[in-house]
């Protein structure tokens, strides 16, 4: 008999040592690639490519993503980044994109997410009129963008990729193949394709369904999946919740 650590199906798009599963890994935790989604272009390259060409002129850049400033970097065309503008980003990861793409040093919160960037950019300038470039994928939340928006200043929202299902076979192979104790949901759209694909019992044999997110976790129970919700919309947050949810040992047959 040995121990093993608790296996978690990770259905982001996001490579091994992506930003989840580090933090899954970090906890004691194994996190296994099981994507529903991947990415796909922008639906409107001529609107990115003009936001793109333009960034110097505004104040801010805000991303919530790596994958956001890669693809307004690549619709630069090879241009190198402006000095302006000032720039934030949810988390670390997000912020060293940006200076390897040239940027200034970010503005960072002391937690990730949307929330506690939203909290650190309201003092971080007199918002009136400031032109703020947001940079999104389709499906994102519109938060940030309300926010500022509510502080005052012009926010132009820019689709710069969006995210397609995979198809069901698909997920149904990569999720047999994952044996899963666990897994975390991070978005409505997710949550519809995973369900889709491997239907609501297995979800429900689970040790945990996590969902990032109330609207997550609600899109789930409409499918007939309960669901927890960490005390916080990060990841640091949902390996937490997990390696408390785990028995302090779990075991196999194997020797």
């Amino acid at each position: 008999m040995r121990s093993q650590p608790l296996r978690v199906a990770v259905t982001r798009d996001e490579p091994s040592d992506g930003a989840l599963s580090d933090a899954l890994r970090r906890a004691g935790l194994e996190p296994i690639g099981c994507a529903v989604l991947c990415e796909a272009p922008a639906p409107e390259p001529e609107r990115l490519a003009r936001a793109a060409r333009e960034l110097g002129r505004y104040d801010w850049l805000v991303v919530a993503s790596v994958r956001a400033i890669v693809a307004l970097s690549a619709a630069r065309d090879g241009e190198p980044w402006p000095a302006g503008p000032r720039t934030a980003a949810v988390g670390a990861r997000t912020a060293a994109a940006l200076i390897a793409h040239g940027a200034a040093t970010p503005l960072l919160a002391p937690r990730e997410g949307a929330q506690p960037l939203i909290t650190a950019l309201r003092e971080a300038d007199d918002w009136t009129q400031r032109r703020v470039l947001l940079p999104r994928a389709r499906e994102g939340s519109h938060e940030l963008g309300i926010a500022l928006r509510n502080f005052g200043a012009r926010v132009e929202e820019v689709v710069a990729y969006c995210t397609v299902e995979r198809a069901a076979d698909e997920i149904l192979a990569a999720w047999n193949s994952a044996s899963a104790d666990a897994v975390v949901v991070a978005s409505p759209s997710a949550a519809r394709s995973l369900v889709r694909a491997v239907g609501p019992d297995t979800l429900r044999r689970l040790d945990s369904v996590v969902a990032i997110g109330s609207t997550t976790a609600m899109a789930l129970v409409s499918l007939g999946v309960q669901a927890v919700v960490p005390p916080r919309a990060d990841f640091e947050s949902v390996a937490e919740l997990l390696s408390e949810r785990t028995p302090s040992t779990r075991r196999t047959d194997q020797p």
